[in-house]
């Protein structure tokens, strides 16, 4: 064994005990076994391909070397890098950090950093992950925007602007259950109540929201979103109680989920909301059973958030004449699809501006 080799095996055999604390951390937390398996194999690329050698860092030393890592080697240098292996990666981090805040290695203040850093951050690296992965761009103009495509404002880092217009034609309809209300400190009694879904706005633009659940070690709150035409379930992670996070990254979102449908939005500086109550009864009671089948996948040993969708978009739901919402969904974008500006009160385009 040559030098550089001893050297590599001395830096790899100090990453274990990290890793090791991080697998009985998850472990101590009820986290499947494949779903730990798959935590630690990230970390450990992480910290014995990338840390060692392009830094020649410990994991306990080059920890906080996310933002370089996830938003453009990754990437670059990972065959399997796409937008679901790069959330994969982010939860990954994020209870990884929740671990070292448990374990004693770092203080609260450190750990919020850490945190933000993740948040601020994600939405840009899944825009680079998208822009890699599209043949349309050439690969040295992936981490450069042209004059018509804007970045997301440094202060927030979130991916569109998003802002609340009270009783004014808006591009989303969002319509709070009372958990989502008292989490974000709305008063949900002052909120119009709107009955009737097709005065609400275009089909593509009025979702329900609830409070899913949270990870009380990483901080993180989930969030499902349903159509309220078809169904179709989104489940958006925050970490803070800004009403306005969870539009924006829920918009980031659903413009990645029409592209995949072959719809290109248009070009928008940002996506405003109006907030509602209300709404038809069999909708709240759809939602609901989702969340059931939502919470027993969580269960599964590994419950990423692309294949938590994918299943929970898949069940059967016979409120609707499609039964799967995910063929719902397919069907509404074909026969009816979004941002085509038509006459009368539809909230169209989303999330560009209003036309009438």
């Amino acid at each position: 064994m040559d030098d550089y080799d001893k050297h590599r095996a001395e830096l790899e055999t100090a990453n274990l005990p990290l890793l090791h604390g991080f697998h009985q951390y998850l472990i101590d937390r009820r986290t499947g076994k494949r779903a730990s398996c798959g935590h630690i194999d990230r970390l450990a690329f992480f910290a014995n391909v990338y840390l060692l050698d392009y830094h020649e860092k410990t994991l306990a030393d080059g920890y906080d070397e996310v933002s370089d890592y996830l938003g453009h080697w990754f990437i670059r240098k990972a065959m399997w890098s796409d937008v679901g292996a790069l959330d994969e990666n982010i939860e990954t981090f994020r209870k990884f950090y929740a671990y070292l805040r448990s374990a004693g290695h770092i203080d609260e203040a450190r750990f919020k950093e850490l945190v933000e850093t993740i948040e601020k951050g994600s939405p840009m690296w899944r825009r680079h992950a998208r822009r890699y992965d599209d043949p349309e761009i050439d690969l040295e103009d992936v981490w450069d925007y042209g004059e018509d495509e804007e970045l997301p404002p440094a202060s927030s880092g979130l991916p569109v602007t998003a802002a609340a217009v009270p009783g004014a034609p808006s591009h989303l309809v969002l319509m709070l259950s009372g958990l989502a209300a008292k989490h974000f400190k709305i008063a949900l009694p002052g909120l119009p109540k709107t009955d009737d879904l097709a005065a609400a706005g275009h089909w593509s633009a009025c979702w329900r929201c609830d409070l899913l659940g949270s990870d009380t070690d990483s901080g993180t709150y989930y969030f499902i979103l349903t159509n309220a035409r078809t169904l179709y379930s989104l489940i958006v992670p925050v970490t803070d109680r800004k009403i306005e996070s969870l539009v924006a990254f829920f918009v980031e979102i659903l413009d990645h989920q029409y592209r995949l449908a072959g719809i290109t939005p248009p070009p928008s500086p940002g996506a405003t909301f109006r907030l509602v109550k209300g709404l038809p009864r069999s909708l709240i009671g759809s939602q609901n059973e989702l969340i059931r089948c939502a919470l027993h996948l969580f269960n599964r040993p590994d419950p990423s958030l692309d294949g938590l969708c994918h299943a929970l978009n898949r069940t059967p739901m016979f409120a609707i004449p499609e039964v799967i919402p995910a063929d719902a969904f397919a069907k509404a974008i074909a026969s009816d699809p979004p941002f085509q500006a038509k006459t009368g009160t539809n909230i169209l385009p989303f999330p560009g501006p209003s036309q009438n």
